[in-house]
């Protein structure tokens, strides 16, 4: 007994869930959080990094900010239970409604009431000396040439019952609306999981397949290499950028399968990988340098690459270029060396180009000079996939479709009924619809004058 008692009280929570997960009221609840989301997310810059968001909201704000992910919002866990959410709306709500849909539409009946048609709000009662006969064929002819197929119903062999539909399949619309938003969400979450959106930087020559993405904080390898064959950019007389291209080269293997120019807005995309052009900056390819003993007496000089490892001379010290920026704190271009030898932490400092004298250019107890320079050029090259992007566009394209349908396409349908009365013949005919209804009405009223006319005319043998 009390086991019956709280399989009816669970059994009863799980409609009452049931229910609720399919109510109108809780989608309204949904959208309305997504919408204020989306407002949040305009707000707010996006794909920020920590240090980003720390330099422009402050330490506290910022870690508010962090906390809830309103930085990456739209890749964050919170979004995607939020879609997933409505997704699990939409589908109890589809799978509840639907059910009775179907049933509607195949309720038809297979009798009709004549005094019941007289109370639709759409009727007209047509008195005409015709033969029963006539009336058949005419009534077939005109309401098949509006509405298309009749079906003929039951009827006593003195009477004619007829019924047309047009638009049934708009009934369905609605849940095809409920599909493509589904279809939508799904692109979104395809996106948000298995998207990424990263950073390349490529210097001219080089080749590269690392994108690193700052939000995962690792680099992703990339199913095809990017070479940098050009880097070019032009200058406004205020020493401002004006453009900047650069020319990749898409490799498979070692073959070239795609040559093109990347430019601001004008990005490229190659199995389904988009790359824009996002930023440039100088880098140093070699430079020549003397070391010369601070009491001006050893001085030799090297020839260093960058990033490449020499002898420091006849010590037993090595010595590398390890960083080059174009501007060191408004004292122009400035390169970083780094000394070792074994066993040892290295020590390095920034050695500025075009200031030879200035007292801080000293490594080890050596001054250091840049004799000579080779530079060149990087491009920043921003990397984005999202696989998501095509089910999204192919989902709005059913949307729309699907609400033009909902809005626009009434389901409409016409009853007649033809009973024969000596002399002559007494139609009854009714329709209703379920949207557009002064529009309808205007129709169905053309259409019985045209049976009356029709009826008239064969009547008087014209």
């Amino acid at each position: 007994m009390n086991g019956r008692f709280f399989m009816s009280i669970s059994a009863e929570r799980l409609r009452q869930l049931w229910r609720t997960l399919g109510s109108v009221r809780l989608a309204l609840f949904l959208f309305l959080i997504l919408v204020l989301g989306c407002i949040v997310g305009t707000l707010v810059p996006q794909d920020l990094s920590e240090r980003e968001v720390m330099a422009r909201y402050g330490p506290t704000t910022a870690r508010w900010l962090l906390a809830f992910q309103i930085n990456d919002l739209y890749h964050s866990l919170g979004f995607q239970a939020l879609l997933v959410a409505l997704s699990v709306n939409l589908i109890a709500c589809t799978l509840q409604r639907l059910p009775k849909t179907r049933a509607l539409l195949r309720e038809r009946g297979d009798f009709l009431d004549p005094a019941k048609l007289t109370k639709y709000s759409l009727h007209r009662v047509l008195d005409v000396p015709a033969d029963f006969t006539m009336v058949r064929h005419a009534s077939e002819t005109v309401l098949g040439s509006a509405f298309g197929r009749l079906q003929h119903l039951h009827a006593p062999a003195d009477a004619l019952a007829l019924v047309a539909e047009k638009g049934r399949w708009s009934r369905y619309m609605v849940y095809v609306v409920h599909m493509s938003v589904l279809w939508i969400f799904f692109g979104a979450l395809m996106g948000s999981l298995f998207g990424f959106k990263g950073i390349m930087n490529v210097a001219e020559g080089e080749t590269t397949q690392e994108v690193f993405v700052p939000k995962q904080r690792a680099m992703i390898t990339l199913p095809f290499a990017l070479r940098c064959d050009d880097f070019d950019v032009s200058f406004y007389e205020n020493g401002m950028p004006k453009e900047f291209r650069s020319d990749v080269t898409v490799l498979e293997g070692d073959t070239p399968v795609l040559n093109a120019s990347v430019r601001v807005n004008d990005p490229i995309t190659y199995r389904g990988i988009t790359f824009y052009q996002a930023s440039y900056g100088a880098l140093l390819k070699r430079a020549r340098v003397a070391f010369t003993k601070a009491d001006g007496g050893e001085r030799f000089e090297l020839d260093l690459p960058f990033g490449e490892a020499q002898p420091f001379g006849a010590t037993d010290r090595t010595v590398q270029l390890v960083d080059f920026t174009d501007d060191f704190s408004g004292f122009g271009p400035a390169l970083a060396i780094a000394t070792w030898k074994e066993n040892e932490q290295p020590s390095g400092t920034w050695i500025l180009m075009n200031h030879p004298d200035f007292h801080g250019n000293q490594l080890q107890g050596y001054r250091v000079t840049v004799l000579a320079s080779e530079r060149g050029y990087y491009t920043g090259l921003q990397v984005k996939r999202d696989p998501g992007v095509p089910v999204v566009l192919s989902g709005f394209v059913v949307l729309i479709v699907g609400l033009l349908s909902t809005f626009y396409v009434s389901h409409r349908k016409l009853y007649l009924w033809a009973q024969r009365n000596n002399p002559g013949t007494t139609l009854v005919v009714a329709a209703w619809t379920n949207k557009k209804s002064l529009a309808f009405e205007r129709e169905f009223q053309h259409l019985c004058d045209r049976l009356a006319d029709t009826l008239q005319r064969r009547t008087q043998g014209k």
